[in-house]
């Protein structure tokens, strides 16, 4: 009678730790899948986009300024700048520079969510300030000196390194998630 007691006991507990077990491998597999699902997100709904759409800014400016700025900005006279140069450079501002930064500037504002940080990052921030006085720049344009610029200055490099820094952590722990 004892042996049967102890046969059924120990067929008890081992049910039970099987069913901890698997209960515990299926709760860590689930983990891991959200986190898989979370990085993809963020990679294609955020960084993704920002990283092309700051790559191509970057290369369209560096662009402008070989072919028309091939000499140092201080090597040109004080004042405003000749009214050819002028041109070109309100055309390059709203069909290149303004509407790359507005889509940024969108995608951060819809997405944010999924920023990798616990709080917006500065040169985030930075670079939406910049962004959205391109709307007051172009709705002013024709009142304003044609070579104007935006207020809030681009807040340069520092932007376009967050994002690529934060892209390629992205990826490699989905690399090492989907292993």
């Amino acid at each position: 009678m004892i042996a049967a007691i102890v046969t059924s006991g120990t067929g008890i507990a081992i049910a039970i730790m099987a069913h901890w077990l698997n209960h515990r491998g299926e709760v860590r597999k689930s983990l891991r899948n959200e986190r898989i699902n979370w990085v993809s997100n963020q990679l294609e709904y955020l960084y993704g986009p920002l990283l092309i759409l700051a790559e191509t800014n970057e290369l369209a400016w560096k662009e402008y300024r070989r072919i028309y700025f091939p000499l140092n900005p201080e090597d040109f006279p004080e004042g405003p700048l000749p009214e050819t140069v002028s041109t070109r450079w309100r055309v390059w501002v709203e069909t290149v520079f303004a509407p790359r930064a507005q889509q940024i500037r969108e995608i951060v504002t819809a997405r944010g969510d999924l920023i990798i940080e616990r709080e917006m990052p500065a040169v985030v921030l930075e670079f939406c300030a910049h962004a959205a006085t391109y709307d007051a720049l172009l709705a002013d344009w024709d009142t304003a000196a044609v070579n104007d610029s935006t207020p809030i200055r681009h807040p340069g490099s520092s932007f376009l390194s967050y994002v690529r820094e934060s892209y390629i952590t992205l990826k490699i722990e989905q690399e090492e998630l989907l292993r």
